[in-house]
């Protein structure tokens, strides 16, 4: 028992169920109220433009496309107007320490990452990518900070995976 409890195990599904939930609520549902400026015109780069429209502002073809505002460019490639951080789904995959489903296409929630027996951990890999979070947690505050709930499912899950191992369940 007492090796099943230095494992880790029960802090490794309580941290990763936790994850899962982040990863979601941050990505997929969205935690941001605000919205994007809607005034600024944009170009954006056609790798990133889904439908690559490859025009400019003349209509001429050109290696980024413009857009009246970011809100537009979201609405043209089908994400809608709210604040999301999937345009490319880097920020995405690195946040959650994921690859694409080869089935959806989609990220994977991922795994956290495992740094000890006692410590797992989320993290970002590129430094792009947290200069892009540290810029979004600027503008929008700490959206990734653990919520009550998020903190409140990890001590229930943890309590319950501790009591299942020091029964025997596990």
């Amino acid at each position: 028992m007492a090796t099943k409890l230095q494992s880790g195990a029960a802090l490794q599904i309580a941290a990763q169920t936790v994850h899962s939930d982040r990863v979601e609520r941050i990505f997929d549902i969205g935690s941001v109220a605000r919205g994007y400026n809607s005034t600024d015109p944009v170009y954006i780069e056609n790798k990133y433009v889904r439908n690559n429209r490859n025009k400019g502002k003349t209509g001429k073809a050109e290696k980024t496309s413009y857009f009246s505002s970011y809100r537009a460019f979201k609405e043209a490639i089908g994400m809608g107007s709210e604040v999301n951080f999937r345009v490319t789904n880097n920020l995405q995959m690195d946040f959650a320490n994921s690859s694409v489903n080869p089935n959806t296409g989609a990220p994977n929630a991922g795994n956290v990452i495992k740094v000890n027996n006692s410590l797992f951990v989320e993290a970002l890999r590129s430094s792009e990518n947290v200069k892009k979070l540290e810029g979004n947690i600027a503008r929008f505050g700490n959206f990734v900070a653990f919520t009550q709930a998020e903190r409140d499912k990890f001590n229930k899950i943890l309590q319950l995976e501790l009591t299942a191992t020091v029964r025997g369940e596990r």
